[in-house]
């Protein structure tokens, strides 16, 4: 009777040193696993910070800034069309070469700052103004410096040389880790677009068609630029159309020229007045087609010609609607 007690006991005790053994263990783990994984707060705090930082990648590779960008300064227009669309308004940008702000961009930028011109910009103005990021492009090559002393600076490869300025407005939205957003804008801007070739098909559809640009001498666009109105539209290029590219956007014209080209419908940007005065007083002007029949549009030079962003496509669009769907 006492040895079965005695056995009793120490298997007892056994079984309690086991119990302990791995109750001690399972603490352990706990303790451990309470070390590697953050509490719920831990891990808010952390996302908080992650969110609160701003990431973009241009020409000199990617940089990240502490917190997202509230006080941003365009040097370039189009950008200026980018930023507004992808949700990035800026606070300072520059005038367009005829007043403060283009007509198509003018909505979006109430209490917005000017700090020059393009090409021109008053670093002495944008450090009064304390940006916590300027956007530019590779035409500012030469200013960086100056400009990243002043706040980081962004810098975009030239979009003027893009193909069109979908490619050029997704470029910028890949910079800034946008892409999605520039999608749903670009959609957009397709389904009206599609309305409007709807609208005006009809009197564009075998109807030749010629871009003038008058500023201090007469310039014919072709494809590099308006490639989208012959291609999308339905309008026809004339007999004598320039062969444009990136480098040599466009043909200069004697007077003597236009007479060949004579296309039905003229759309103009007028950029120097005197010139174009000039031009409607001689014979060549007024013998031809587009002239004799007023088919003869003037447009905007900041929206047709300047403009390389979503806003000024949309306000071609509507230029397009106007004149040849109504």
């Amino acid at each position: 009777m006492k040895q079965r007690n005695q056995r009793y006991f120490t298997l007892t005790a056994v079984l309690l040193a086991v119990l302990l053994l791995i109750v001690a263990c399972g603490n352990k783990e706990k303790s451990g696993s309470s070390e590697a994984e953050p509490t719920k707060q831990e891990q808010a705090a952390s996302d908080e910070s992650q969110d609160a930082t701003f990431t973009f990648k241009d020409t000199n590779g990617e940089q990240t800034l502490p917190q997202k960008p509230e006080n941003i300064a365009s040097t370039v227009t189009y950008l200026t069309d980018h930023l507004i669309a992808l949700g990035m308004t800026p606070k300072a940008t520059v005038k367009s070469q005829n007043e403060d702000f283009p007509l198509y961009l003018k909505p979006f930028l109430n209490d917005v700052a000017i700090i020059g011109d393009q090409g021109k910009v008053s670093a002495e103005k944008m450090l009064s103004l304390g940006p916590d990021l300027i956007v530019t492009d590779t035409n500012s090559k030469e200013q960086f410096e100056n400009y990243a002393k002043i706040a980081p600076t962004a810098m975009l490869e030239n979009g003027y040389v893009a193909p069109d300025w979908q490619t050029a407005f997704r470029a910028t939205a890949a910079a800034f880790g946008l892409n999605e957003k520039a999608e749903e804008v670009i959609n957009t801007y397709e389904t009206h677009k599609a309305e409007a070739i709807q609208k005006v098909h009809a009197k564009a559809e075998g109807k030749t068609l010629m871009v003038l640009r008058i500023r201090n001498d007469i310039r014919y666009y072709g494809d590099m630029d308006y490639k989208w109105l012959y291609d999308d539209f339905g309008f026809s290029r004339p007999a004598v159309f320039p062969v444009t590219s990136a480098e040599s956007r466009y043909e200069v014209l004697s007077n003597e020229k236009l007479p060949e080209i004579d296309p039905d419908y003229i759309i103009l940007i007028n950029d120097n007045e005197e010139i174009y005065n000039n031009l409607q007083t001689l014979g060549i002007w007024k013998n031809m087609k587009a002239v004799k029949n007023n088919q003869v549009f003037q447009v905007a030079s900041d929206s047709w010609f300047g403009g390389y962003g979503p806003s000024a496509a949309t306000s071609m669009l509507d230029d397009l609607n106007r004149l040849f769907g109504e």
